[in-house]
């Protein structure tokens, strides 16, 4: 049964292209002056720029309808990648209006972000922005939030976001040149580029369906065999409610110039013939200019980095803008008197890696200011590695003084070993000295004892000589 209800309800969408009003084929608007544009709100701008080149009522509140789309297109790139997996809730899939757009996703189905992103610009799927919704931020809500905090990021100023998807909500609205700017920033992401022109896609059967899906593109300005083809347009995003009628966002490039036209709430296929209008009127009377080479505008900063209350100078980096710099002027402008003024600091802390934004660059034509650019670092310069503050303490007073102590110490060390080994020679020598102070003193007692022994002695022999010679001598007695 399922089989049989699925080709069917292709079959359906691609009949009756959901909120798709066409009318019969126009004839080309003169655009040599401003163009006649139906829309209630629109707004033409460079897409490089971001420079207004045509509006009307740019700025009024309007109900966006399926253009609110880009808004989630920009989130999931910024978020995911192609290849992730999306499988699908109840409530993503049974919350939208019966009736919109969708591709006939089922509940617990699983495709790629990519198929989906895919289903989101060729048809316009509501369910799928709805799965979109829970990937990035786990419900509708806080997605919805997340759309108008990042569209506030982009410079949106009167854009409220209460769905995913665009179908109608009293407090949902966005403006003209609002969109311009979500559909500028898209452009940058070339995954987006890559699917942008695309009119025709197949989604491969599924863990839930076993038939190709056929996805065929409703902007009628990218197709060749529609109407209202428009040969230099690149892609974009349709929308239609009651409330809103018909929206449009476009890109369109021709030499090198790539413009953005936003339309809301138009009847019929004015939204087309409006468009085209914009178009004309931007590249008859517009064209897209190298005012300056980033390269001949660079200047030196020098890097420093704060060592032990000292201020270490690293070296200097080159800041420039980032290649070419382009600009949409009126045709015909005279671009030699562009001037630049440059806001980098004297200096800035390391480490700084090349690429980083450290400062910008105005342009200035006949006075005006026509361009901020960045300028980036030319070259890295790290952070003072080990073996360089080392080398910057042996070389400061500090480590002067370090050594001096050193010295002292040595010398001190040396003195005292000296001032050692002089009192132990001392110290042997009186010793020594001692010792022979000793052994004379000995001789000379003991000298002295055989003197007074020898004395002892005569002294004895005498007597006993003295005493024989007495016994001797006759006695005269009688």
């Amino acid at each position: 049964m399922k089989k049989r209800i699925l080709p069917l309800l292709m079959a359906f969408t691609l009949i009756f292209p959901t909120f798709s009003v066409f009318a019969d084929e126009v004839s080309p608007l003169n655009t040599t002056s401003s163009p006649s544009v139906t829309a209630e709100t629109a707004v033409l701008i460079d897409a490089a720029s971001g420079e207004v080149l045509y509006d009307k009522n740019a700025d009024q509140k309007m109900f966006p309808a399926s253009i609110t789309k880009l808004m989630t297109i920009l989130l999931a790139l910024e978020h995911g990648e192609l290849t992730d997996e999306i499988t699908f809730s109840h409530d993503a899939i049974y919350s939208i209006e019966p009736g919109s757009a969708h591709i006939a996703i089922q509940e617990g189905e699983t495709l790629t972000l990519e198929q989906v992103l895919r289903a989101i610009i060729l048809r316009s799927a509501n369910e799928a922005s709805n799965g979109v919704a829970e990937f990035v931020d786990g419900s509708i809500e806080e997605f919805t939030k997340h759309m108008t905090a990042r569209a506030k990021e982009l410079g949106c100023k009167n854009t409220n976001f209460l769905t995913a998807n665009g179908l109608h909500d009293e407090n949902h609205y966005t403006t003209a040149y609002d969109m311009a700017l979500i559909a500028k920033e898209l452009l940058t992401h070339a995954e987006y580029r890559s699917m942008m022109s695309e009119t025709y896609y197949e989604i491969q059967p599924t863990n839930k369906q076993t038939e190709v899906r056929f996805l065929h593109g409703q902007h009628q300005m990218l197709n060749p065999n529609a109407i209202y083809y428009y040969e230099d347009a690149i892609g974009g995003k349709t929308g239609f409610t009651t409330e809103a009628l018909n929206t449009l966002v476009t890109y369109a490039e021709r030499d090198g110039m790539e413009l953005i036209a936003v339309v809301m709430k138009c009847n019929g296929a004015d939204h087309y013939t409006d468009t085209a209008a914009m178009f004309d009127y931007g590249f008859d009377n517009y064209e897209s200019k190298v005012i300056l080479s980033g390269a001949t505008y660079d200047s030196e900063i020098m890097v420093t980095e704060k060592y032990k209350d000292k201020v270490i100078e690293r070296g200097t980096i080159t800041v420039a803008p980032v290649g070419e710099i382009r600009h949409t002027v009126p045709k015909g402008t005279d671009i030699s008197a562009v001037a630049t003024e440059m806001d980098v600091p004297e200096t800035i802390e390391a480490p700084v890696k090349e690429g980083q934004k450290v400062g910008t660059m105005k342009v200035l034509l006949n006075g005006k200011v026509i361009k901020t650019v960045d300028l980036v670092a030319q070259n890295s310069i790290d952070v003072l590695t080990d073996a360089e503050k080392k080398e910057i303490d042996d070389s400061s007073i500090t480590g002067i003084l370090k050594k001096v102590g050193i010295g002292i110490g040595i010398l001190l060390v040396v003195f005292i070993i000296i001032f050692c080994i002089t009192r132990y020679i001392g110290y042997q020598n009186h010793k020594k000295r001692m010792a022979r102070k000793r052994r004379r003193a000995s001789a000379m007692r003991e000298y002295e004892m055989q003197q007074m022994h020898h004395e002892h002695h005569g002294y004895r022999h005498r007597r006993d000589r003295n005493n024989a010679n007495r016994r001797r001598k006759p006695s005269h007695r009688r």
